[in-house]
């Protein structure tokens, strides 16, 4: 009766290492889901962002356009005084108010347009980080 032991032995360290695969598969598939977790995460993330700065953009725009709006009828005014004051059918008294009154206006209008300007750059800069 001949046993064979050594032969058991490679069995064994070959089930072992079969095993010790086994579990590195099973921590990597472990690894996979968290990643794909996070990923997820993330990707919603960004669409809020993305939501977000849609958002930004579209209160922007409405800024912009009252701020161009606010601009025009300034200028409108501008033009009126401007138009009155050279037709002669104001006072002297009149006329001196008006031109106080167009300094106050085009004290606005640079006002407003140092305001358009300050959030168009503002929102390139964020436009361009986003």
């Amino acid at each position: 009766m001949d046993i064979k032991i050594p032969m058991v032995m490679p069995l064994v360290k070959r089930d072992e290492q079969l095993l010790q695969i086994e579990d590195l598969i099973n921590a990597k598939r472990r690894m996979l889901i968290e990643k794909q977790k996070k990923l997820r995460f993330i990707s919603k993330q960004n669409i809020f962002l993305d939501e977000v700065k849609k958002d930004y953009v579209k209160y922007y725009n409405y800024i912009a356009q009252q701020k161009r709006e606010q601009i025009k009828a300034l200028e409108l005014l501008d033009f009126y005084i401007h138009d009155l004051t050279r037709s002669g059918q104001l006072s002297k008294h009149n006329i001196d108010d008006a031109k106080v009154e167009q300094g106050k206006i085009l004290k606005e209008v640079k006002s407003i347009q140092e305001g358009l300007e300050s959030i168009m750059s503002n929102t390139k800069y964020i436009d361009s980080k986003l």
